[in-house]
């Protein structure tokens, strides 16, 4: 799960693109360890059942999918936290989710005060300020700058599973 979420990182962080075939990947390892795990009579991370794999793509997919229909997020995002979900179960990507939307957060600051964009979003956003009304979108310049998300998922992660109890 570490070395896909660091690959992850690394592609999110260079391209801005987290490959598909990296998360299928993900997803057949998932299904593989839970299903050897399963076969040894071992506990699997996942959860006890065939199935938890599965509810955990899909829990982790679901936690993600409003902030990329707001397009907060792009859709490797979403299911690079549904292949988390596959390898760590349901009730422990839902922790994840938290914890990537505060680690999401916190980067959004970090990165608005090295960028320098900072001025600006205090400047729209001040006290007593008119919104004013929706002009047309202009075509941008330059592709606007994105966090990569990835960051935030394998840090969200790393904070689930590894905080002290």
């Amino acid at each position: 799960l570490w070395a896909l979420l660091a690959l992850a990182v690394v592609h999110d962080v260079r391209d801005r693109r987290i490959p598909n075939r990296l998360v299928l990947t993900g997803l057949a390892l998932a299904g593989l360890l839970h299903a050897g795990s399963l076969l040894a009579g071992q506990p699997p991370r996942a959860g006890p059942t065939a199935w938890a794999p599965l509810a955990g793509l899909l829990a982790g997919g679901a936690a993600l999918l409003p902030m990329h229909w707001l397009r907060a997020c792009g859709a490797g995002d979403v299911k690079l936290l549904g292949m988390v979900g596959a390898f760590i179960g349901a009730p422990a990507v839902a922790s994840t989710a938290l914890n990537t939307l505060v680690a999401g957060g916190a980067l959004a600051v970090v990165a608005l005060a090295l960028t320098g964009r900072w001025r600006s979003v205090l400047r729209r956003a001040g006290p007593g300020r008119d919104i004013p009304p929706p002009l047309p979108p202009a075509p941008p310049a330059k592709p606007p700058w994105r966090l990569p998300y990835a960051v935030a998922i394998f840090l969200g992660t790393a904070l689930t599973l590894y905080r002290p109890n």
